[in-house]
């Protein structure tokens, strides 16, 4: 893929230039780990049979052209659900939102660092969103007291965001909540990062337990019982939320489902990790797989 060797790069480096926040000892394994992921959005029109019949990008000529590509090849395969019979048939624009990662390719048993060629690494897109829910057809957050930060992880200088699902009862509280995933911008051990993880997870899953929500006020979920959310909660330090269009290089934590949570069509949690609380189903349901195409 052209320009793919210039993506590997940036990556190499970004590997090379993450800080080891712990003793060194076993972080070369952790390395091999790390990924760099850039968020794309943009508009995706579908037909009422569920075809993609048109797709615009959010300042395209600002996107690696590898990105672009990819993109571009695979979201026109894609199938939605069909609309039902008694729906005016229209070709909707919707709003799309993707994230797109570049990794070290799993067949591979070399360290990132020593791996120069574009062929041993994969750049997929591993999660996303179609359409907006308004603001006021949502639970809105009254009070979220922040989480404690980890007493080891802050003394290690450990940056993480933990994204959480939770379910909202109609009294504004949390009446579930699960950890999807951590992910960490420092190195460690194996070890000790499953440590850091299980304590951001910890701490977030106790801070939830006080966060207080109203409930939505229009739109077809104001008369439910429960409402679930994808939160992410951030435990930074200089580490910033990029922009759209722009890399963040991190160690991916292992990627979980709560059992109780409403099925998506994302096959990721992460798109959702740079856009605050965020609303599980909803809009048309994507039946292709992300990596089809």
């Amino acid at each position: 893929m052209k320009g793919m060797s210039r993506i590997a790069g940036t990556l190499l480096l970004a590997v090379l230039a993450l800080p080891a926040t712990v003793a060194a000892q076993g972080v070369a394994a952790v390395r091999k780990q790390v990924e760099m992921s850039m968020v794309v959005v943009g508009q995706v029109r579908i037909a009422a049979d569920g075809r993609v019949e048109g797709l615009q990008l959010d300042r395209e000529s600002e996107l690696p052209a590898p990105v672009v590509q990819l993109v571009r090849e695979s979201v026109p395969r894609w199938r939605f659900d069909p609309l039902p019979a008694d729906v005016p048939a229209q070709t909707a624009q919707t709003p799309m939102t993707l994230r797109v990662v570049l990794r070290p390719a799993p067949e591979s048993a070399e360290p990132a660092a020593a791996q120069p060629q574009p062929a041993s690494f994969v750049l997929r897109i591993v999660s996303a969103r179609f359409g907006d829910t308004p603001a006021d057809a949502m639970p809105r957050m009254l009070s979220a007291p922040p989480p404690r930060f980890p007493k080891d992880a802050l003394g290690a200088r450990m940056p993480a965001t933990v994204y959480l699902v939770v379910r909202v009862g109609r009294d504004g509280r949390v009446v579930e909540s699960f950890a999807e995933q951590v992910n960490l911008f420092a190195l460690g051990s194996e070890q000790q990062m499953a440590r850091f993880r299980q304590q951001f997870a910890d701490t977030s899953l106790a801070a939830v337990k006080r966060w207080r929500f109203a409930p939505p006020t229009r739109g077809d979920e104001v008369g439910a019982d429960s409402w679930q959310l994808r939160v992410p909660v951030d435990f930074l330090f200089d580490v910033r939320r990029p922009k759209p269009g722009t890399w963040r290089v991190y160690v991916p934590g292992p990627r979980q489902r709560a059992p109780w949570a409403r099925e998506t069509a994302d096959s990721g949690v992460d798109a959702f990790a740079d856009s605050g609380p965020q609303p599980l189903g909803g809009g048309r349901y994507l039946l292709s797989k992300l990596g089809d195409g």
